[in-house]
């Protein structure tokens, strides 16, 4: 699961240092919490970036379903964190959320001066790609088919995208999208009943 920050670049043009980390700290605590409770286990933060796994280090049953459901906790969660806008008004954080599903090494890498614990390989770089596609489809999460899948009833109401051009990859994907209008105001339930799939 990747997860960023909207609009990041302008939000921090024209503010002091302290307060864009002050932000951002928010953001990292809230986003962490909610992958933790849902089972995942946080890898990274690269800027207003955050990497996390679920189904390792250890396995996790229903792995797909756990991320999809932290996904739009992680949408509603981090609106609450308000920032101060160009006037006197105070604006939602708005993050894109991207998933796949698949394998990836994990384990530590070698720097200088340090392990470093993180997943490698061609799911992360799908799900990093599918977070950014979040703008270019207007949507809140967007993830690959095969998350879709398996994520049941928290999914259901994802759009289907079909031959989606993803950056770096030779072919076209299917991929599923919750729509942004979708979540303003209070998000849909997740707890429906299973759809076919």
């Amino acid at each position: 699961l990747f997860v960023d920050i909207r609009g990041y670049t302008t939000y921090s043009e024209g503010r002091q240092a302290e307060e864009i980390f002050s932000t951002v700290n928010r953001y990292t605590d809230t986003v962490s919490r909610v992958v933790t409770q849902h089972g995942g286990t946080v890898v990274e933060f690269t800027g207003d970036g955050v990497m996390a796994l679920f189904g390792a280090p250890s396995p996790l049953a229903n792995k797909e379903e756990a991320a999809s459901a932290a996904g739009r906790e992680i949408i509603a969660a981090v609106r609450t964190l308000a920032v101060e806008g160009p006037g006197p008004e105070r604006r939602p954080l708005a993050v894109g959320v991207g998933i796949a599903t698949g394998e990836a090494v994990v384990g530590n890498i070698q720097s200088a001066d340090r392990l470093i614990w993180t997943a490698i390989g061609n799911t992360p770089n799908l799900a990093a790609r599918l977070q950014s596609l979040t703008r270019l489809l207007d949507a809140a999460i967007v993830i690959d088919q095969t998350t879709w899948q398996h994520a049941g009833a928290v999914t259901a109401d994802f759009e289907r995208h079909e031959g989606v051009e993803i950056r770096g990859r030779r072919q076209s994907e299917i991929v599923y999208a919750l729509p942004l209008a979708a979540t303003e105001g209070n998000l849909p339930p997740v707890n429906r009943p299973p759809v076919d799939r």
